[in-house]
Formats: structure tokens, C-alpha cells, sequence
């Protein structure tokens, strides 16, 4: 493991506070006419994902004050990846 113990301890507590933000908000009403996706649930998952990833590779830019190596992306995106079935299963429930 490449990953600050800290910083990965960081990321896996912003996975879960954001995902139990998304389960007690819910999702916009409007997503299917605004976005024109017909699996709303699959375009959460990904717009979560996208979103818990891309936060994670700013902080890392912030706290190293560098781009984070190949090896720590695949880190970063692995951290996201140990939530797979339990943002799966939330987002399911929009198809």
C-alpha cells in the first residue's frame, strides 16, 4: 500500500458520510428530464462514484502537493471499490 494511512482513513470516512448523506436526501425528481438517462439508479452509481473518486484525487492533490502516482489511483479508486455492493444496492432502488 502505497497510501498515507491517514489520507486513505480520510477517504473511507468521506465513502461513508457521503453515502449516508445521498440515503436520508434521496435523488432530484428531475434527473431522468435533465439528464436524459433512462436507469436513474445506474447514472447515480456512476455519478456517486465519479464523484467520491474525484474528491478523493483533489484531496490527494492538496494534502501532497503532487498528482497522486498510478499506484495511489488505483488505491483511491480501490477505497471506492470496497463500498461496490452497499452503493449498488442503494442506487439499484432508482431503476
Amino acid at each position: 500500500m502505497t497510501l498515507d494511512p491517514e489520507f486513505a482513513k480520510q477517504t473511507t470516512d468521506l465513502i461513508e458520510q457521503t453515502l449516508e448523506l445521498y440515503k436520508t436526501s434521496g435523488a432530484s425528481p428531475r434527473i431522468e428530464e435533465i439528464w436524459n438517462c433512462t436507469s436513474i439508479g445506474d447514472f447515480l452509481c456512476g455519478f456517486f462514484v465519479g464523484e467520491m473518486v474525484g474528491s478523493a484525487l483533489s484531496a490527494f492533490q492538496i494534502v501532497h502537493h503532487r498528482e497522486p502516482t498510478a499506484d495511489e489511483h488505483l488505491e483511491i479508486i480501490k477505497l471506492v471499490e470496497n463500498y461496490s455492493k452497499e452503493i449498488k444496492e442503494f442506487f439499484s432502488k432508482f431503476n
